[in-house]
């Protein structure tokens, strides 16, 4: 029987400790420890550590780190990059709507700052990344930590610590996206394509053991959670190794035969949640809930059509138009009602992020190891971010690490190719 989580979370405040140390050397181990400290809510886990501000620390060491360990600020400036300028507009729309919020204390505390946070992360990670070790170092960080966030849900739930639903039990953890069974499934979901990928990248060994072992364990997750989004999510992956598989029948097939047996071994409750996806959006408070994120969002958006409500201040919102205090739990209706007009900068950043992957996949010849790789990592985005627009129907996600780090993936392999003296990077942008 493996160890239970609070057994072994000392793990993660020395990793933290180590990987800080290290980053004066090679800042992406920073990138690592920062990444681990937004995830695994130390805070909450060590109230010592949140009275101390761990959190802001470990930024701060980390940002110092860059110039330390030899990288520089430029990369993440406007002028560096569109990908770049796009964010820093929608950062600074997003900074400018919490002054003009319905209330500006709760828009800072629920979107201004969580979206700081993640600015600053995006920047940790385009400056760290600097050769092909960063990048590696930043994937086995994504695998690593994904795979710990699904390993206390998955371990309980092997122990019988469930949380009763009356569709069975449901997989749960103790902090931050583990202790809701949706949004757990959520975050799951968002990276496994990227995890296949970049298993498949591996060359044959204890790496490509381990990263399969850690997808697996992320399936396995996903399914206890025994969330119907996150079942929508893994069709939404199925269909995205199939729409860019070159055998897309045998893909097509393995996808279904594996989604087939997911049913079956999540059981005839699970099954029965799922077949009532086709019952409608006013079947049941959980979708008309989403629904009406979407219905509400748009309302808001009429009324404050410039800048919206204010980021993070879609439930307050809700409470004083609505008298309903809930949050969106729809991606659209949340960015619809939060900033207005102002989102169409989040959906063109978005849309920048396909295009610019799509246009990097041209250029890679994949008969040379190092550019498959690449490939195989640009695919798994791809994916990720596909899958990730897909479940928004059903939560509300718009300023969350995932779309910072594959933002910060992609202008890292553009980067990477340009460094490697191949001109036709330039093409790409």
């Amino acid at each position: 029987m493996l160890p239970s989580a609070e057994q072994i979370q000392i793990i993660l405040p020395i990793s933290t400790i180590i990987l800080m140390v290290l980053s004066f050397g090679r800042s992406s181990y920073g990138v690592l420890a920062y990444f681990i400290v937004l995830n695994a809510k130390l805070g909450d886990m060590y109230p010592a550590l949140g009275a101390i501000r761990f959190e802001f620390l470990v930024a701060l060491i980390v940002l110092a780190s860059i110039p330390v360990s030899g990288g520089n600020f430029f990369r993440a400036l406007p002028q560096e990059d569109e990908l770049n300028k796009s964010l820093w507009i929608l950062f600074s729309l997003g900074m400018i709507s919490v002054v003009q919020s319905v209330s500006p204390s709760v828009s800072w505390t629920f979107g201004g700052y969580p979206l700081l946070k993640l600015f600053c992360f995006y920047i940790m990670v385009v400056c760290s990344v600097r050769d092909d070790l960063d990048l590696r170092i930043v994937l086995w960080g994504v695998v690593l930590v994904v795979s710990w966030i699904a390993y206390e849900p998955v371990t309980n739930y092997f122990r019988g610590v469930v949380f009763s639903q009356d569709y069975g039990a449901v997989a749960v953890g103790r902090f931050g996206v583990t202790t809701g069974h949706v949004a757990l499934a959520n975050t799951l979901v968002q990276t496994l394509a990227l995890m296949v990928f970049f298993g498949i990248s591996q060359k044959a060994g204890l790496k490509r053991i381990l990263c399969y072992f850690c997808t697996f364990f992320v399936v396995l997750g996903i399914v206890f959670t025994k969330s119907r989004g996150g079942f929508v999510g893994l069709v939404a992956v199925g269909l995205g190794f199939i729409y860019l598989s070159e055998k897309r029948l045998k893909t097509s097939f393995a996808m279904g035969l594996l989604l087939a047996c997911i049913l079956i071994f999540s059981g005839s409750d699970f099954t029965s949640r799922i077949i009532s996806i086709g019952d409608g959006v006013m079947s049941s408070r959980s979708t008309s809930d989403r629904y009406m994120g979407l219905v509400n969002g748009i309302d808001m958006m009429v009324k404050r059509p410039i800048l919206g409500v204010g980021v993070g201040a879609y439930a307050e919102a809700r409470r004083q138009y609505f008298n309903y205090y809930f949050f969106s739990h729809n991606l659209y209706g949340e960015l619809l009602g939060e900033l207005g007009l102002a989102s169409i900068f989040w959906f063109y950043w978005i849309y920048l992020l396909f295009k610019r992957s799509i246009s990097l996949k041209k250029i890679l010849n994949k008969k040379i190891p190092q550019e498959k790789f690449y490939f195989f990592i640009l695919s798994g985005v791809q994916i990720g971010l596909f899958a990730r627009l897909v479940i928004g129907n059903f939560s509300h996600c718009a300023f969350i690490w995932f779309w910072f780090l594959m933002a910060a993936i992609i202008f890292s392999i553009g980067k990477l190719i340009e460094a490697s003296g191949d001109v036709l990077a330039k093409k790409s942008k």
